[in-house]
């Protein structure tokens, strides 16, 4: 067998040559260097030149040493250090007047800032136990009052019905609502009714777990749904895997 077919058969080209991350390849040629310098110590001159061109050799074939660095690097890298690197970020419209707020850019898409996802948390489980209340709603809206409708998530503001996927889905949403009532500014307050829930509801897709039980979320999926007169369309779906309660059902892509 040849170097050449050798070569072949390790190459990653998912993560090597036009599709090579720069992050990825800088941090893992990094992270041989010092393992190569700590093997001389143990090994020798010898040792730490045979880990030295192992790793580097996994690095030009593979893309990356280290597991997981495409994701990893993506979503743990500051901003500014990908966009050095040329990394496109990308951020939802309707996330947009939440940003440095609740959510940042980033390669992959939005990922919630770690102070206001805790905040989240802490309002979410405030709202557990004591339920969430017409004021609750209204705020989430933006208005005066909202009423309740009795045995449903469903609310009467300014004369119109507002209905939502779930109790699950419903707190996350007023729990989020709360959050940025204090700290949103602005760009949140300038929201129409329809703009906010649109925003809540793309946050609440960052969420891992489910509001009402806390339980994990199974891996959101798509479905076809087809019908006589309409094309095919994407449905993404979050479900627990405790209650069995659905935080999102949403067409499109996330």
């Amino acid at each position: 067998m040849s170097i050449r077919s050798v070569g072949d058969r390790l190459r990653r080209p998912e993560y090597t040559g036009e599709n090579r991350c720069l992050p990825c390849t800088v941090v893992n040629v990094c992270l041989t260097v010092v393992a190569a310098a700590a093997a001389t110590v143990p090994l020798g001159p010898p040792g730490g030149l045979a880990v030295l061109l192992v790793g580097l050799g996994a690095v030009y074939f593979r893309g990356y040493l280290v597991p997981g660095t495409p994701t990893l690097t993506m979503r743990y890298f500051p901003p500014w250090l990908l966009e050095l690197f040329g990394k496109e970020l990308e951020l939802r419209e309707t996330l947009v007047p939440v940003k440095g707020v609740a959510v940042r850019a980033t390669a992959e898409g939005g990922r919630l800032i770690d102070s206001f996802a805790d905040a989240w948390d802490d309002r979410i489980e405030r709202m557990r136990d004591a339920g969430v209340s017409d004021d609750d709603v209204a705020t989430l809206l933006g208005v005066e009052t909202a009423s309740s409708v009795s045995g449903d998530v469903a609310y009467v503001v300014d004369g119109g019905l507002r209905r939502w996927l779930s109790e699950s889905a419903l707190l996350a949403d007023a729990a989020a609502a709360a959050v940025l009532d204090a700290r949103g500014g602005e760009a949140w307050e300038a929201l129409s009714p329809d703009e906010r829930v649109a925003t809540l509801r793309d946050l609440r897709k960052l969420l891992t777990y489910c509001p009402r039980c806390g339980g994990d979320l199974d891996e959101e999926e798509t479905e076809t749904v087809e019908t006589c007169c309409t094309e095919s369309e994407r449905v993404l779906m979050a479900t627990c895997l405790d209650c069995d309660v659905r935080l999102i059902e949403d067409l499109g892509e996330r």
